[in-house]
């Protein structure tokens, strides 16, 4: 009798050892599980057949600004205030099939979202729904902006082209005979084919500064004597709209960059000054002293920039005055270039504008 009781003992030792056993496996295959939900970038939610959350992820916790502990146990929209995805929930419980859709939601914030949704099976039934969330804004955004380049390169492109194959048919169709006419229309074409030549310059050059290819050579950098350079280059300009340049830059005001890069910085803010000022403007060159760094400005007496266009000027191909801004042969791309030159210097860029009073144009750039 002892004997049997004790063999009968050591039996149920057995069996709780290997329960125990498989309750730590599950423990660490739970754990692990908990793991990979808490790292993954989608959002995930797993609610049960009257739509009460089972479990949410951390990424759901950031998106949608709810707390693991108060939405456990709620009915979906009860915890998570959003109608778009509570209709995906109700589909693949009432459908028992996987739904995958791509849903703008506004709420708590405007995103853009791949939701793919699928039922949860228990004993042939469906016991509740699990969605994975995926943020795609960026994706989109980028679509966005690829589709309005190629758009605007075409339209760039297209105009100048246009215009030149235009004349050479009035040319070839007998214009010739008139010396005189043909060389004003010999001039129109070359006037358009310098500035399709300006703009697949830009283009190559923004192309090869965004790729991040771009190897920079650092040096001293007297910036009064780039400033000087630069200007002398824009004499015939300045002299024919009669601006006064004055370039107070202090002859110690020096930094460490790619000489040529800085110059390209320069030119295209000088020409903004130039083209967008008035008939005897000013221009006036100036630095700020910030510690460690340096800020240099370039202020004109131009016609200034409205406020709602500020935040758009270092786009590409964003023009404020379209019109002028092609009459006056500007390729769109110039500010665009010059932010991303600065930012590869590790710098800033910045504007400020009164519109009917000027603009000021600035980089900040660390000294040498």
């Amino acid at each position: 009798m002892f004997s049997a009781g004790k063999d009968k003992i050591k039996e149920l030792e057995k069996a709780l050892g290997l329960l125990g056993g498989k309750i730590a496996v599950l423990e660490r295959q739970n754990n692990a599980i908990q793991a990979i939900l808490a790292s993954m970038v989608e959002g995930v939610i797993a609610v049960d057949k009257d739509t009460r959350i089972i479990s949410i992820n951390p990424s759901i916790e950031n998106t949608f600004s709810v707390k693991k502990v108060q939405a456990e146990g709620k009915l979906f929209l009860e915890a998570i205030r959003n109608n778009e995805l509570a209709e995906v929930i109700n589909g693949v419980l009432e459908n028992k099939a996987a739904i995958s859709e791509e849903l703008s939601l506004s709420w708590p914030v405007q995103r853009v979202f791949q939701v793919n949704a699928t039922p949860i099976f228990e004993d042939a039934r469906v016991s509740g729904c699990l969605l994975v969330i995926h943020d795609i804004t960026e994706i989109r955004k980028l679509e966005r902006v690829r589709s309005d380049f190629v758009a605007n390169v075409s339209h760039e492109l297209k105009t100048p082209l246009t215009s030149i194959k235009g004349f050479v048919e009035t040319l070839l169709e007998g214009a010739l005979e008139d010396k005189e006419e043909s060389r004003n229309f010999l001039n129109i074409i070359q006037d358009h084919t310098d500035r399709l030549n300006n703009l697949i310059n830009d283009l190559l050059e923004l192309s090869h500064i965004e790729s991040k290819e771009m190897a920079l050579k650092f040096e001293r950098v007297d910036l009064k004597n780039v400033f000087d350079v630069v200007i002398l280059g824009f004499r015939s300009q300045i002299k024919k709209k009669g601006i006064k340049v004055d370039n107070v830059l202090a002859e110690n005001d020096a930094i460490k960059a790619d000489k040529s890069k800085l110059e390209q910085v320069i030119i295209n803010l000088i020409d903004n000054a130039i083209k967008f000022n008035k008939e005897k403007g000013k221009i006036r060159i100036y630095s700020e002293d910030l510690g460690r760094k340096i800020k240099v400005v370039v202020e004109d007496s131009g016609q200034g920039i409205p406020e709602k266009d500020i935040p758009r000027i270092f786009e590409r191909f964003y023009r404020v005055d379209k019109a002028r801004s092609r009459e006056l042969g500007g390729t769109g791309l110039g500010l665009s270039i010059v932010k991303h030159i600065i930012e590869l210097h590790e710098g800033t860029i910045g504007v400020e504008s009164t519109e009917g009073l000027g603009s000021k144009l600035s980089f900040i750039l660390p000294k040498d």
